[in-house]
């Protein structure tokens, strides 16, 4: 009989430990009472800064070191005392310490914590994705807990709020409010504000949207309210005043513990949760009490990973850091073996006058990018695949509870325009005017919306020398269509019609239509403009100054100067199929055919 292979399920924690555990190929340990390398070998040469600790900190350095060379993937291993590092702004912490894939970090490095908490702000400031585990025995004064420790570094980690900052005269009403109530109860400003402890002010700046309203429905705002209640016959004047006030007031009282630079936005797992996790865009954080065995650390990392828990985008984008980083060189050697290929490229970097070098190196990186990232695929789309597999194993409605943050339900027209802009823009890039580039223009105060649709090979600066192009110079003729804005909910609903466009502009998606109305059965308004300076325009502000016919005037036809930005720019797949459009409609062939009278 047959026996049928059953496949071994592929679990989330699986996929995590491969991109952020076995990957992990360095590791520091930083800790006042481990020997380093350099005080042992003082130690051996009798010179200052001999290392002199305790025999059971040398074995645990020895069943660390043990434990990451027996790995399959042995990790390199070095042992910090922390000891001189200094945080002066004329010195630099050792580039050793924040570029290892994994820090082990003692948090009492001789003090109560305030040298770890530095080296933290230094990790979650730098460019390389840093992941450490800290390593402690606890708070001695909370009998070894932990989660004084994790809220330390939240703390630590966190820039002030900005928007609980009070106007002096309203700072005075509520302080001239609380004074009445005093009058009844001389502990009702201690009252108020022991409701506000260093966790709740946290929980606060836990919640996005940082309003008083999520506050407020906990244990310590339906506690405020209860005391308000007493003093205000029912009526609780300005409460969230009262609440951005008590805030505030804490905010200035813990501001020495608060971040002295923005490190972002910081997420942690909810407070009482079995695993603890810290979480910035470059830094990674769990506690880890020094109890457990060295062994037992990449686990208790993976734990709060896996209690973070990625979303599948960032996993992929993860591995896909992780492969260019692993196989780069590989596959560097495959997309340079073809000499010819590389000569070419390099004949084309030579080629071009100053004015089109940038668009000659854009196109060099962009055609390098792309081989690389050819040669790589194969690779990423095994993981993709197995990733895949994972997530439509369980029902849809289980994968968006887990890892969607917004409802759904409510938020599907912002989806819809969030994820159409994506695909059919990028970020505007070029130093000239080309096909899929949207101008913003003023006319008669007010704002209109061009997309220049005139070939990309038409509007290269100094590619052609004749006719039109020669008599006008310096200056480029481009077919320009306009935009005629739309509501977002339109353009989703007729979204098919392949004639919408989802821009971003100064921060903001707005939908536009191609043909007014969005009717398909009306034609483009379409103009001849020219651009000055060869449509080259300024590289931060992206202005330039354009010419378009104005009225008739006893001299003839005029020419109204305008000011232009681009503010958007089309894939160019989007751009060609609109440039085809108006290809058809400019080419239409009318034939004498007659309507019965």
């Amino acid at each position: 009989m047959n026996k049928s292979i059953v496949a071994t399920p592929i679990e989330y924690r699986d996929l995590i430990k491969e991109v952020y555990i076995d990957p992990i190929r360095t590791v520091v340990v930083i800790d006042d009472e481990f020997p380093s390398l350099d005080g042992l070998i003082a130690k051996e040469l009798k010179d200052d800064g001999a290392w002199s600790g305790k025999d059971d900190d040398v074995k645990t350095v020895k069943e660390i070191l043990k434990f990451c060379r027996q790995k399959e993937k042995p990790w390199l291993v070095d042992v910090h005392d922390g000891k001189k590092i200094s945080f002066k702004k004329d010195e630099i912490i050792a580039p050793y310490l924040i570029h290892s894939d994994l820090m082990i970090l003692d948090f009492h490095l001789g003090d109560n914590g305030e040298k770890a908490i530095k080296i933290l702000k230094k990790l979650a400031s730098n460019n390389h994705f840093n992941m450490v585990i800290v390593y402690t025995n606890g708070d001695s004064q909370a009998g070894g807990d932990i989660e004084t420790v994790v809220r330390d570094i939240v703390l630590g980690m966190t820039y002030p709020d900005e928007n609980l900052n009070f106007p002096a005269s309203k700072d005075a009403d509520i302080r001239a409010q609380i004074a009445e109530w005093e009058d009844e109860d001389e502990e009702i400003l201690y009252r108020l504000s022991s409701e506000i402890t260093e966790q709740t002010y946290l929980n606060y700046r836990a919640n996005q949207e940082n309003n008083c309203n999520y506050l407020l429905e906990q244990s310590e705002g339906q506690n405020i309210q209860d005391i308000l209640k007493s003093f205000a016959k029912n009526t609780i004047p300005e409460l969230n005043d009262i609440v951005r006030w008590l805030l505030w007031k804490k905010q200035k009282t813990i501001q020495i513990k608060l971040s002295d630079v923005n490190l972002g936005y910081v997420t942690t797992a909810l407070p009482g949760s079995d695993v603890n996790w810290i979480r910035t865009d470059r830094l990674f954080v769990t506690v880890v009490k020094k109890r457990h065995q060295p062994k037992e650390l990449p686990e208790k990392l993976l734990e709060a990973l896996y209690g973070w828990c990625p979303e599948p985008h960032r996993l992929l984008m993860s591995q896909m850091r992780f492969l260019m980083d692993d196989r780069g060189v590989i596959a560097e050697s495959e997309v340079l073996g073809n000499r010819h290929i590389q000569v070419g490229w390099l004949q084309k970097l030579l080629e071009p006058k100053s004015q089109a070098q940038n668009q000659v190196i854009n196109n060099t990186i962009t055609r390098h990018w792309e081989a690389l990232g050819d040669v790589l695929r194969k690779d990423i789309k095994d993981f993709a695949d197995r990733l895949v597999s994972h997530l439509i194993s369980q029902s849809k409605t289980e994968v968006m509870e887990k890892h969607s943050k917004i409802d759904i339900k409510t938020e599907s027209e912002n989806i819809a325009k969030h994820i159409n802009c994506y695909n059919s823009t990028k970020p505007v890039d070029g130093f000239h005017l080309t096909t899929g580039h949207v101008l913003e223009l003023d006319s008669n105060s007010k704002k209109e919306y061009w997309i220049c649709l005139s070939p990309a090979c038409d509007l290269v600066p100094g590619q052609k020398e004749r006719g039109l192009m020669g008599r006008l110079k310096d200056s480029m003729p481009f077919t320009a269509v306009q935009l005629e804005q739309t509501t977002i909910k339109n353009a989703i609903k007729n979204v098919n019609h392949n004639i919408f466009l989802f821009l971003e502009i100064d921060n903001e998606i707005c939908a536009f239509t191609f043909h007014p109305e969005g009717n398909l059965k009306t034609n483009p308004a379409w103009e001849q403009m020219i651009a000055e300076k060869k449509g080259i325009f300024e590289i931060e502000g992206k202005e330039l100054q354009i010419w378009r016919p104005g009225g008739n005037s006893q001299e003839g036809i005029t020419m109204e100067k305008h000011t232009a930005r681009v503010v958007a720019q089309l894939q160019y797949e989007y751009a060609l199929n609109l440039l085809q459009r108006l290809g058809a409609i400019m080419t239409r062939v009318g034939l004498n055919f007659s309507k019965p009278n």
